[in-house]
């Protein structure tokens, strides 16, 4: 879904051709807009702007009878920045996602690359610790190398183009560009985040006039999307007809090229969600291009007076690399996910967005240098490089460290230092909560301990990241290392250096130690019976050590007659492996 947006100013029509100024929040699915002066307001049935009312015990905002800018609305005695309860968002949110149809090929990779990976460990335990210890490896859909995406111009005969066909290839493609302000192209911002890793290109193609005027294809009175998806197929059948070779553009395992972004001829004149309003969605029905190759994913936005990276590169990060967004799509009110943190989240400013956070680098496979975080040790992490320390308790979750300063591409960063992500791939970041059943996917441990972005305060502050004063993170500190079900983790930071472009973490020095009375809640072994896990009471799994003296068999056995008696065991271990056990 595109960028969402976040108390952005837009200037909406009424039918008699008045305009309103309106601030919004929300997406392509569900969105709030106000008055300038915080009084909510809705579309009216006849297309007029109207101050809202409450309906149903705020379940609905409806049409007060009372155009804006008519009347004074203090003299209407409603309050200031109305909403609808969470439940009646997450409703019209997925109401207006099943309206779109059938779901992105990139949101059904990432689906498969799920179920895949659970279908092959058993819950709480995702992938065999290396000699390293746990880890947590990026999955095997990494977006490295060359990719070549698709850029269809349109333009209508009562909007001809205003900005040209090379500038918009500059745009996408050109090193250095630094038209209209922006840091680089899109190109540059996506070789920078990933450390050279990925070079995205886009075939820009030549403008498509289209077949009707602009107003056909904004017709408010038309379902969302339709006229847009119509366009954009009359663009294609044009590029079609003209021999295009689509055989270059980059296709996933299933032959879908990958991505697909059009833009059309002037300013956005709709109203939200209506229209030709800006949107990212899959076609209601899959378009051939011959050779067993189609489109299905899609971005469209309008070219304005000027191009802006922020939302290009975010869509982009879908369709090519699989990317989740880090909000909460599912409704507005809610939580902010990680804010100004990450390009898939608010992602800073219009012509300089912020980079992608350390979770989905990693996920990406664009990780330079990853260090794995152990007891007793001082590690340096350098801003301005893919350089991460990670401490995993399996490949499903973890916590990933990167240093993250406020210059370049995150100039427009609320803070300054080292940003500790909470990862479980199995969360999602519509959920808020903090609970064991319900969290993010990624989450930032705010050093504050305020978690003002999963409370909707603000988009990041000068408080969130660690450095300075934020010296420690550990069992002990507020927020503290626990994995999400409330066990400790075993990450005990002690002291973080002051905050600059080179940054150290030194974690305290801990041992195995001996354990009484556990339970055993589970144990697993791989086929050949090499390896083997349990899950114990108030630890969670622990690997058994390669090589133990007892023999991982014999301690198999152990843990096995164990649990199926359900007889409590000893056992000596640390945070990532158990040595030996008894009865």
């Amino acid at each position: 879904m595109p960028s969402p947006f976040v108390g952005e100013v837009f200037t909406f029509g009424n039918p008699d051709g008045s305009e309103v100024t309106l601030r919004g929040w929300g997406n392509q699915f569900e969105a709030v807009f106000e008055t300038l002066d915080g009084y909510t307001v809705v579309q009216a049935a006849d297309g007029y702007f109207e101050y809202a009312t409450p309906e149903g015990g705020g379940e609905s905002l409806v049409a007060g009878g009372s155009r804006v800018g008519t009347v004074d609305p203090e003299t209407l005695a409603i309050p200031k920045h109305l909403r609808v309860t969470r439940v009646a968002s997450r409703i019209r949110a997925g109401q207006a996602r099943s309206a779109m149809g059938p779901v992105p090929r990139w949101m059904q990779r990432r689906q498969e690359e799920q179920a895949r990976r659970n279908a092959q460990q058993p819950p709480g335990l995702q992938q065999e610790a290396g000699p390293d210890g746990p880890g947590a490896a990026p999955p095997s859909g990494s977006t490295t190398g060359d990719y070549l995406g698709l850029v269809l111009l349109i333009d209508f005969s009562d909007f001809p183009q205003s900005i040209s066909r090379q500038e918009v290839d500059d745009f996408c493609n050109k090193a250095g560009y630094s038209g209209f302000g922006n840091n680089g192209s899109a190109f540059d911002y996506f070789r920078d985040v990933s450390d050279g890793k990925l070079r995205y290109r886009n075939h820009v193609a030549a403008y498509y006039r289209a077949a009707h005027a602009r107003t056909y294809y904004t017709d408010p009175a038309v379902a969302y999307g339709t006229r847009a998806q119509e366009l954009i197929r009359e663009a294609l059948d044009s590029l079609v007809a003209s021999g295009f070779d689509f055989s270059h553009l980059t296709v996933d395992s299933g032959n879908f090229i990958q991505a697909l972004s059009v833009f059309y001829a002037g300013s956005r004149s709709n109203a939200w969600s209506q229209g030709l309003w800006p949107h990212s969605w899959a076609l209601a029905s899959t378009y051939s291009v011959g050779g067993g190759r189609r489109f299905s994913d899609y971005q469209i936005t309008d070219l304005g007076s000027q191009l802006t990276l922020r939302t290009f590169c975010h869509e982009n990060g879908h369709m090519v690399c699989d990317f989740p967004d880090l909000y909460d799509y599912d409704a507005v009110n809610v939580g902010n996910g990680i804010g100004h943190y990450s390009l898939m989240c608010f992602g800073g400013q219009d012509k300089n967005p912020t980079q992608v956070e350390a979770y989905l680098k990693h996920a990406a496979g664009w990780s330079s240098n990853v260090t794995t975080l152990a007891a007793g040790t001082t590690t340096t992490v350098e801003a301005g490089r893919n350089d991460f320390l990670i401490h995993a308790r399996n490949a499903a979750e973890y916590f990933i460290i990167e240093n993250r300063q406020q210059s370049g591409r995150d100039a427009a960063l609320p803070d300054a230092g080292l940003a500790i992500w909470h990862v479980d791939v199995n969360g999602n970041n519509s959920n808020e909560q903090m609970t064991a059943a319900k969290h993010y996917e990624c989450s930032l441990e705010q050093a504050d301990n305020r978690f003002d972005l999963e409370r909707r305060v603000n988009g990041g502050d000068v408080e969130d990241l660690y450095g300075g004063a934020a010296a420690t993170f550990g069992p002990a500190t507020t927020p503290a290392s626990n994995w999400w079900d409330g066990t400790a983790s075993g990450l005990d930071i002690e002291q973080v250096s002051a905050v600059g472009a080179a940054m150290t973490v030194k974690t305290r020095a801990t041992g195995a130690q001996w354990y009484s009375a556990l339970a055993v809640d589970s144990v697993f072994t791989t086929h050949h019976g090499q390896n083997g896990w349990a899950s114990l009471s108030g630890l969670g799994w622990r690997k058994i050590q390669t090589g133990a003296p007892d023999g991982v068999t014999n301690m198999l056995a152990v843990f096995t007659v164990a649990r199926s008696k359900n007889l409590r065991v000893t056992v000596n271990a640390d945070t990532t492996t158990v040595f030996q056990t008894y009865l």
